[in-house]
């Protein structure tokens, strides 16, 4: 079968004995040189450094070994290669998917169970899990067509949180597609700066008006179909982009709050990334754009999530210190995601902490709940903070957000974030 395309140049894997990275993509090569469609296992083992952690590198690499020669025997119409430190292949001709299902299954069911590793006099248990994608390669299909296509089933996979399987059918190929489609307008987007701001208004309750709003990140298409934030932030943060968007939010909202001093709203915020709060130039980026923008620091808030907090925090103290003396001050948002050291936060210059819905939707759920946000209010107050309610939808929820002493709402039940030209008209 595929046997016959690893001849005299194939070269191996010194630790397995099996073919390499090399010969697998030489051999698949061969199938698309033949205008033959051939089926393709990836076996990726998910956990081989908690392996290694546990039971050392050495019971790790016998492992890998124990696997290869299970692998190897498994079925004589496949070749299998190694081709990375855990990635091992299957290669061989294209099958009915039944009889492909077949083989899958059976791998899927051996690492359901234990593997006995005898290595340097001793026998380890060892659970092994793996991710499974198989599919079949058309012959138009290149080595980065390939290449997308498994670690596009690897993400499906670590997104659903477990080992498993998956058969790269027509709904996986759609669901790539599309994805590539949003990276390339999100690439375009950033190069060509067409993100759009949209700003949500912050209602305060003694004042009874809004008094400052978040600014938010809205992409459309080129052909004007809107993309939701859902959907292109975690693949921005996913391909290391969302620091080059944070920017450009960064200067749209300072020119836009540069154009407009007659704006009636005392300041505007905008959430930072990690890797921006740890960035060396940040400050000198910042006074650069205040300049160029004729703008007050006192006029712009930086939102710090709590997990950003907890990342680095004396990166984090160190850097909100020196923006301090600039008159920029600090929200901490997402508070009530589970991040937070509340001995560490008060050590903190922020001047508003926002509670997250997932908190305030406590006040729904019972008394109880209702009872720990007033407590937590009355905490923040004693320690000088402001505090900001967020997601709320209802005149109910705003009525009992109230009442629990919170100093400013926001969220639908208000004002739905708007883009810069009806905010001007709402103010």
């Amino acid at each position: 079968m595929g046997e016959q395309y690893s001849g005299i140049g194939a070269t191996y894997d010194s630790m397995t004995g099996l073919m390499d990275r090399m010969t697998f993509f030489g051999d698949v090569n061969e199938y698309r040189k033949r205008r033959v469609q051939c089926h393709i296992v990836l076996v990726q083992l998910s956990r081989l450094m908690q392996v290694n952690r546990k039971y050392g590198i050495t019971v790790g690499d016998q492992l890998i070994r124990d696997i290869s020669m299970w692998l190897a025997e498994l079925d004589e119409a496949y070749q299998v290669y190694r081709i990375a430190n855990s990635r091992l292949m299957l290669l061989g001709p294209a099958c009915s998917r039944q009889q492909a299902e077949a083989c899958v299954n059976r791998i899927h069911s051996r690492f359901g169970e234990n593997w006995q590793v005898a290595c340097e006099g001793q026998e380890h248990t060892v659970l092994a899990k793996t991710y499974l994608i198989h599919l079949f390669l058309d012959p138009e299909d290149t080595e980065n067509d390939l290449l997308d296509k498994m670690n596009f089933g690897i993400t499906v996979l670590e997104k659903k949180g477990r080992d498993g399987m998956v058969f790269f059918d027509e709904e996986i190929k759609r669901d790539m597609e599309h994805q590539k489609y949003v990276l390339e307008e999100v690439r375009y987007a950033i190069d060509h700066k067409t993100f759009r701001m949209y700003y949500q208004p912050i209602y305060d309750c003694k004042e009874e008006r809004f008094v400052s709003a978040e600014s938010l990140i809205r992409l459309w298409d080129r052909q004007g179909t809107f993309i939701s934030p859902g959907e292109f932030i975690p693949m921005a943060e996913e391909h290391g982009l969302i620091d080059q968007i944070s920017w450009i939010v960064l200067e749209k909202v300072c020119r836009f709050l540069g154009a407009h001093p007659e704006l009636e709203l005392q300041t505007v915020s905008v959430n930072l990334t990690g890797q921006q709060v740890s960035d060396v130039t940040l400050i000198d980026r910042i006074e650069t754009l205040l300049a160029d923008c004729q703008l007050s620091g006192s006029r712009l808030r930086i939102e710090i999530t709590e997990r950003t907090v907890a990342d680095d925090f004396e990166e984090v103290k160190k850097t909100m210190m020196r923006l301090q003396e600039k008159g920029i001050r600090f929200y901490l948002d997402d508070f009530g995601t589970g991040y937070s050291n509340l001995s560490s936060m008060f050590s903190l210059p922020f001047e508003v902490i926002k509670f997250d819905q997932s908190l305030v939707r406590m006040i729904d759920v019972s008394r109880n709940g209702r009872r720990t946000i007033s407590l937590l209010a009355q905490l923040m107050h004693e320690n000088d903070y402001r505090i900001v309610a967020e997601g709320i939808e209802t005149a109910q929820q705003a009525q009992t957000v109230r009442e629990t002493g919170v100093d400013r709402i926001q969220g639908f039940y208000y004002a739905k974030p708007l883009p810069e030209e009806e905010l001007l008209q709402l103010l």
